[in-house]
Parts: C-alpha cells; sequence; structure tokens
C-alpha cells in the first residue's frame, strides 16, 4: 500500500469531553481553548472550551485531552506545503 502503511494516527472522541489520539509528534502550543499540535499526517488544531491536556507520552506519540470539543481541524500537511511547477512562476 505504500506511503500509508509508514503513517500511524488515530483520533478518537467520547462523548467531546475527551479526545485521545496517536501519531502526535510535539504539542506546538495550548490554551483553555485550543491544543495545536504535530503529527505524523501534518499540524492539527483542536477547539473547545476548558480544554486541558490529561497526558502526552512524547515516546509513544499518544495524547489525551479533555474539555469541551468543539472541532478538529488539519492545516500545513507535507502534502500542501509542496509546490507545483506552475504554482512557482504563478502569483
Amino acid at each position: 500500500m505504500g506511503e500509508l502503511d509508514s503513517v500511524n494516527q488515530n483520533i478518537r472522541i467520547l462523548h467531546r469531553q475527551r479526545m485521545e489520539l496517536t501519531g502526535i509528534e510535539e504539542v506546538e502550543s495550548f490554551t483553555d481553548n485550543s491544543v495545536v499540535m504535530r503529527s505524523s499526517l501534518g499540524s492539527l488544531s483542536v477547539e473547545g472550551d476548558s480544554l486541558k491536556i490529561e497526558s502526552f507520552s512524547t515516546d509513544k506519540g499518544e495524547l489525551i485531552i479533555e474539555g469541551k470539543i468543539d472541532g478538529v481541524y488539519y492545516f500545513g500537511s507535507e502534502a500542501s506545503q509542496k509546490k507545483g511547477f506552475l504554482a512557482r512562476f504563478v502569483r
């Protein structure tokens, strides 16, 4: 299957109050309203209220967030950062 075999990321949301993630490489920032992290599939943002990091294992890449979860967003993936041949010439 190629490239997807080497990427392991899972996201599990329980009752919009707890989120369990795997494949997390680094937590870049966090507040009560958002947690921004880098994952094996690109950067990821979790938004909500009263968010807190319950645990983070850098060795296993596992992160648990608790609080009211409103949204999960991917951005800045490696594929989207690569510019095509024409994109370099057209601005």
